[in-house]
């Protein structure tokens, strides 16, 4: 009886084992895709839930109700090869997203052509590098300036929570120099031709953009060589959705759809190496 007993423990203990096993194979919730497991969540299931300001071409705009541009096209594909489906929340301020994405419970990831810094890296983190950019100065195209210094005391204006707010608080340091802040890049370049400022101060690429199609009576005074890179902002709760990120993008760049996204852009550009 005793050896009836054992056998019977045995093979009880062999299904529960298997049981385990199969719930393991099968992986149980959350949402799957980019090599990942379980343990990549996001806040809608089976959703990419992105924030953003959307109003800096080439990179991210509206065209109505239609978000589109560079980094629009790039998240597409990179949640297509994750299998999750792509939402954006309405138009953010800039200056706040980076807190909305460190918070982990309004959006999954930030794109608003994010300069990866130390300081920002303390509050979020980054994927895997896809733009190298510089900044800009722009003026109207018949203003007295010849480069960036020349700004030096004048009434300038960056978009707030920005790089080239930095740049100019740490260049810029004669004490006749004000800076004006914007919630939107748009706004700054409106204020620009309003004659309200006498320069502006954003990244080189979204200003060469506009100064050849919305605002063509302004020109860049200069470029400003700052070697800055952007990345997509995801919370520190979240690495797993980081590692796939990253994952869908080694892929995407492998199979030639990163490239012909560049390219579709930037045609005059060589696209990189996302940081290899």
């Amino acid at each position: 009886m005793k050896e009836s007993r054992k056998f019977i423990a045995l093979v009880v203990s062999l299904i529960l084992a298997l049981s385990l096993g199969l719930v393991g194979c099968n992986g149980g919730g959350g949402n799957n895709g980019a090599g990942s497991d379980s343990e990549l969540t996001t806040i809608t299931p089976g959703v990419l839930t992105v924030g953003s300001d959307c109003d800096y071409p080439p990179f991210i705009s509206m065209d109505g109700e239609r978000v589109l541009g560079y980094e629009f096209d790039l998240l597409e594909a990179i949640a297509d090869e994750m299998g999750l489906e792509l939402v954006y929340l309405p138009p953010q301020n800039f200056d706040t997203l980076l807190a909305s994405v460190a918070a982990g419970t309004k959006m999954d990831l930030g794109a608003s052509s994010f300069t990866i810094t130390d300081e920002r890296k303390q509050m979020v983190d980054f994927s895997t590098s896809y733009f190298d950019s510089n900044q800009a100065v722009v003026a109207l195209v018949d203003a007295p300036y010849t480069n960036a210094m020349d700004f030096n005391g004048e009434t300038v204006g960056a978009q707030s929570g920005t790089t080239g707010a930095d740049w100019v608080r740490e260049n810029l340091t004669d004490p006749g120099t004000v800076l004006k802040e914007y919630n939107q890049a748009s706004e700054l370049m409106a204020a620009l031709v309003a004659g309200d400022i006498e320069g502006a101060f954003y990244d080189e690429p979204a200003a060469a953009e506009w100064v050849t199609t919305l605002y063509t009576n302004t020109h860049i005074v200069e470029s400003i060589p700052t070697g800055e890179q952007y990345g997509f902002a995801i919370s520190k709760d979240n690495p797993a959705l980081l590692a796939a990120v990253n994952a869908a993008m080694v892929t995407i760049k492998k199979n030639g759809t990163f490239d012909e996204i560049f390219l579709r852009y930037f045609p005059d550009l060589t696209p990189p190496s996302l940081g290899a």
